[in-house]
């Protein structure tokens, strides 16, 4: 999401959000993509917009009036761009009292009353073919804006993109293109070529799905580019011997940052060890593809100015790792690792040999050895080779699922020793599917308030889990993370019915917090006595939870079943459902609060989409005409409507 702007849902009333000349854009926030891309140009009435298509297969690019229901028809997420952080009025319109009610008069009905730094702006975040052909046509004015050479323009080609289109718009702005994409073009890459010296102020290519004689062919054309600091590439390409690419990608006389990531067969890599002739300017290197580790020693040594380094090793097999030199990297910060075949002692060995100033250390590791999880192991690496760490991680994954698991046989909750303090790292836990994680990480700020001792911030998070099957497989896999560390924090993110719930707090005696997606098959507690499982033991370690955080409230059964499970709840987080009404459920939350004594909890955090100070001003009408509340106070940050008392 462009960093000044800001997620919104659809309002009810838009003009709260949008004012003429905001630049607004849906997509998928998640997956980081935006489809479409407009300007408002009216808010009075039926909300205009200026919406900017893209070419299709037809190539046809245009602009278009639509209102703004048809424009967020075809996107989940809604984002408006404040620009520089303000409500930006278009320069056409006059800023003063005076003038006001003149200016709303004269609100901009079409492009031409946009101003060029508006246009500039909203250039930013469109592709630049879609530029060209949107705009090229409409006059001179809109012909001028796209040539002028303090623009900068991101290229995508894909697979709608052919060699005519590219070729037509490039000869006018090549000079002020800065990134081309090769995002599987439906034609040859090489129709698209040569990019020659022309290019004065291409800094940045990414390509996926290239084969080997094309890139090789690339590689030798990029090297006439004065300015290029970027390159990426992906390829499920068989490339066998790498030779010829790593020598061509190391010419590069200005590259900064290298990926090169191979998903094909397993490689060779016959670079001879560098005679210091031929050095790279690279400083940021990710390696993801099969090496092995004299390999990696002999590619390392064209690169003296490297300072952050990101290696994925495959499941090649290494048989030299105790017979390379240690490798000198003086300028080296930064290191993060993904393995699925070194252990702990290999792995080891092997860091060992990097001599450098690291800073910021990753790891992540694949491969079944218990290991990985001795704190003591990782305290005593970290102190004896890299003192002057800032910044930690380490990610153990145990795949799949069966009983032939090694044996944890150290002591409970390593991670909580005064080096692991001081340095902020916390040991949590998550549960994907049959796979559980490891993480010790930095602690970040979570969702409840309030400050929790070191030594209790483990978490237990479960990701996802077969909702169809049995809940032993879970139930054992909760079992075998308590054999490493107390669990005081439990966050679900799937619906999960009441009555896993409770299995599954059955095993957690010390929790402090609990954070749910949302509940489903509600039955009384009484009702739980015919189950499997203890309900008593359940309702003792519920009642020490202090922290409830419910994300989708959907009826007050869900409120009324956790105050009921979690008596000694302090803290409540809830999110209304669209078309709640907030006023209705307050008073009912209140209602039983009062009904009850519930003598604990004294603070209610309501998200609801549609909060403003209008809202607060009616809650607290409510609560004082009705006396629900004495000594309170209520207050509004953004969307969530924070209510405490005593």
């Amino acid at each position: 999401m462009p960093k000044n702007a800001r997620l919104v849902a659809f309002p009810d009333r838009p003009e709260q959000v949008l004012y003429p000349g905001a630049h607004i854009a849906t997509g998928d926030q998640g997956a980081g993509s935006y489809y479409h891309h407009g300007i408002v140009l009216e808010t009075e009435g039926e909300m205009l917009i200026a919406h900017f298509w893209g070419p299709g297969e037809q190539e046809t690019a245009q602009i278009q009036t639509t209102t703004l229901t048809c424009f967020l028809a075809d996107g989940p997420d809604f984002i408006v761009n404040n620009m520089d952080n303000t409500k930006r009025k278009l320069t056409s319109i006059e800023s003063s009292e005076e003038n006001s009610k003149k200016s709303r008069n004269q609100l901009v009905n079409s492009l031409e009353n946009l101003s060029n730094d508006l246009f500039y702006e909203i250039y930013d975040y469109l592709e630049g073919l879609d530029i060209c052909v949107a705009f090229s046509n409409l006059n001179a004015r809109f012909q001028q804006l796209i040539t002028c050479s303090t623009n900068r323009y991101k290229i995508i080609l894909n697979y709608s993109t052919t060699q005519k289109l590219f070729w037509n718009y490039s000869k006018e702005i090549k000079h002020q293109i800065y990134s081309i994409s090769f995002q599987s073009p439906k034609t040859s890459i090489n129709e698209f070529f040569p990019i020659d010296y022309s290019y004065n102020n291409l800094q940045s290519i990414f390509i996926e799905d290239i084969k080997k004689n094309q890139l090789i062919l690339l590689l030798n054309y990029l090297r006439d580019l004065a300015c290029l600091y970027l390159l990426n590439i992906k390829s499920g390409d068989s490339f066998e011997d790498l030779n010829e690419i790593y020598q061509l990608i190391f010419s590069l006389p200005k590259l900064k940052s290298n990926k090169l990531s191979l998903y094909g067969d397993e490689h060779t890599i016959s670079i001879p060890i560098s005679n210091n002739q031929q050095l790279s300017p690279i400083t940021y290197l990710q390696i993801a593809h099969s090496y092995t580790f004299d390999e990696l020693s002999a590619l390392l040594s064209y690169t003296p100015s490297l300072r952050h380094l990101n290696l994925s090793h495959s499941s090649k097999y290494d048989s030299d790792i105790e017979d390379i030199s240690p490798m000198n990297l003086n300028e080296l910060i930064h290191l993060s690792i993904f393995s699925s075949d070194l252990d702990f002692d290999e792995f080891q060995f092997f860091i060992e040999l990097i001599h450098s100033n690291l800073q910021i250390l990753h790891v992540s590791f694949l491969k079944r050895d218990i290991r990985f999880l001795h704190a003591h192991r990782w305290q005593k690496l970290l102190l004896e080779n890299f003192s002057q760490l800032e910044k930690f991680s380490l990610c153990y994954r145990e795949p799949g699922y069966g009983d032939n698991y090694p044996i944890y046989d150290g002591e409970l909750n390593q991670f909580v020793s005064p080096f692991w303090i001081q340095r902020n790292l916390i040991f949590d836990i998550e549960i994907w599917e049959y796979r559980i994680y490891y993480f010790v990480r930095p602690f970040k700020k979570r969702w409840y308030e309030y400050s929790i001792e070191h030594s209790k911030l483990a978490q237990l998070t479960i990701k996802y889990v077969y909702c169809n099957e049995l809940p032993d497989i879970l139930l054992n896999q909760i079992k075998r993370v308590l054999n490493f560390t107390q669990i005081y924090h439990l966050n679900i993110e799937q619906k999960i019915s009441t009555e896993n719930l409770m299995q599954i707090i059955h095993l957690l005696p010390d929790l402090i917090s609990l954070k749910i997606i949302a509940l489903f098959y509600y039955e009384s507690i009484l009702q739980f006595g015919d189950h499997e499982f203890p309900t008593t033991s359940a309702l003792e370690h519920a009642s020490n939870i202090k922290y409830v955080c419910l994300e989708m409230t959907f009826t007050m059964d869900d409120i009324s079943f956790l105050m009921s499970f979690c008596p000694h709840m302090e803290y409540l987080n809830v999110e209304c459902i669209e078309n709640m009404n907030i006023q209705s459920f307050l008073r009912e939350i209140l209602n039983k609060i009062n009904r009850n004594h519930h003598k604990y909890l004294h603070e209610l955090c309501i998200y609801i989409i549609t909060a403003d100070e209008q809202m607060i001003k009616q809650l607290k009408q409510m609560i004082d005409d009705e006396k629900l509340l004495l000594n309170y106070t209520i207050y509004r940050q953004l969307y969530n409507i924070y209510l405490k008392w005593k």
